[in-house]
């Protein structure tokens, strides 16, 4: 049995997989995707009103893969479940079974999930393999769609014109990051992605004005663009530290208003945590290492953003040699002019199996566009990437 996020590779020939849902009447349907996670064109959509396309068609409750009619350009079949009828997966495991192979069962599904990707069929050199994603929406078949593509009718217009705006917004940005990722050759990454925001003292004008606000939805774009899961893990810190709940997009509005704050947090396990003023980044930084250690799976990103005050040198450098044999990348945001200490001075920090570290800071981050910043954000992550394949570090399926 697969666990989520893991992988296996599948034996010659047709590939058929069963999917299942306990307790819930269920519809499949399987999305073809390109090198960029894109269709081609809306017919990449199998669903039962088109239930045939370039050697992938439904069977029952399941999907049929005929490796041999697949086309080159198409590098992955996501299989989907979807509700059939009112209701949600909430309290609900789905389970997708390949003939003869592997299976999957996602977690419970808690956060109104209406359609969700159970597993991926996808080209590894001259082999198909497996990957278990359980990835879910609270949007409906229609936001998985736009997601990967294609084109929905939106019949939405009697929706508040913030959260159109924010739609937009978001869709907007991850194509900003899919092109950065693509002009830098990893168009096709996979990674989980974190965020650790700063709430020392010095920050208070940047969540009054929500500039910290905005910050998280820039980078929640980023998860949804590599991120099987499309969610944001996220801490925040000051003199102590929470690790907040994971963002899922859907949420973003709700989640900014309850875990974009200062002074107290409400951790991801319901436990109040009193944040302080000053700053103090090793036990963050050793709480992000710890929490994905107990968590194999895909790299991880980390965006770590600061406004200085940087003053606990040696302990940052001890943390980040220890982290450097792990899948996880720094990269550091500075918020500002103020003192960043250590982050100046990565490129010359010895003592690391690779150089797994970046650093820039902005003079005013909301004044930088989108494609700037991702560029920026992501221009140290490919090298990392090769590194760490090249001293074997575990990436997941990268």
């Amino acid at each position: 049995m697969l666990r989520k996020g893991e992988n296996a590779t599948l034996e010659a020939g047709r590939i058929h997989v069963a999917v299942s849902a306990a307790g819930r009447a269920i519809d499949v349907s399987a999305v073809l995707l390109d090198e960029d996670r894109r269709v081609r064109s809306d017919e990449d959509l199998v669903f039962f009103n088109h239930p045939a396309q370039d050697g992938v068609r439904l069977d029952g409750d399941g999907v049929v893969v005929d490796p041999d009619v697949v086309p080159g350009d198409v590098s992955t079949i996501a299989v989907v479940a979807n509700v059939d009828g009112p209701g949600t997966f909430d309290g609900v495991t789905v389970r997708a079974a390949v003939h003869g192979g592997p299976a999957f069962e996602t977690p419970v599904m808690t956060a109104g999930e209406t359609v969700l990707v159970v597993v991926e069929i996808y080209r590894r050199a001259q082999t198909w393999k497996i990957r278990a994603v359980g990835q879910g929406w609270a949007s409906g078949l229609a936001g998985l769609a736009t997601d990967f593509g294609v084109e929905v009718n939106d019949e939405r217009a009697d929706e508040p014109p913030v959260e159109v705006d924010l739609r937009k917004r978001i869709s907007l940005r991850k194509e900003a990051v899919r092109v950065s990722l693509e002009k830098k050759g990893i168009g096709g990454v996979r990674a989980r992605v974190a965020v650790a925001l700063d709430a020392s003292g010095s920050m208070r004008r940047m969540y009054k004005d929500g500039v910290v606000a905005d910050i998280v939805e820039r980078m929640a774009a980023i998860a949804l663009q590599v991120d099987d899961d499309a969610a944001l893990e996220a801490w925040i810190f000051a003199t102590d530290f929470a690790r907040l709940p994971p963002l899922k997009v859907a949420e973003i509005q709700a989640w900014t208003h309850d875990n974009v704050r200062m002074h107290e947090a409400v951790a991801a396990d319901g436990a109040r945590v009193s944040l302080g003023g000053r700053n103090n980044e090793p036990q963050v930084i050793a709480d992000i290492v710890s929490y994905y250690a107990d968590r194999p799976g895909e790299p991880v990103l980390v965006l770590f953003f600061s406004d200085g005050g940087v003053a606990k040198d040696a302990q940052i450098a001890r943390l980040l040699r220890e982290a450097s044999e792990r899948p996880i990348f720094w990269q550091f945001i500075g918020l500002g002019h103020g003192r960043y200490g250590l982050l100046h001075k990565l490129d010359d920090l010895d003592g690391r199996l690779v150089d797994n570290a970046g650093f820039f800071a902005v003079d005013d981050i909301a004044d930088i566009t989108d494609a700037e910043l991702y560029h920026r954000i992501l221009s140290e992550f490919p090298e990392w990437l090769r590194a760490a394949k090249a001293h074997g570090i575990p990436l997941g399926s990268n």
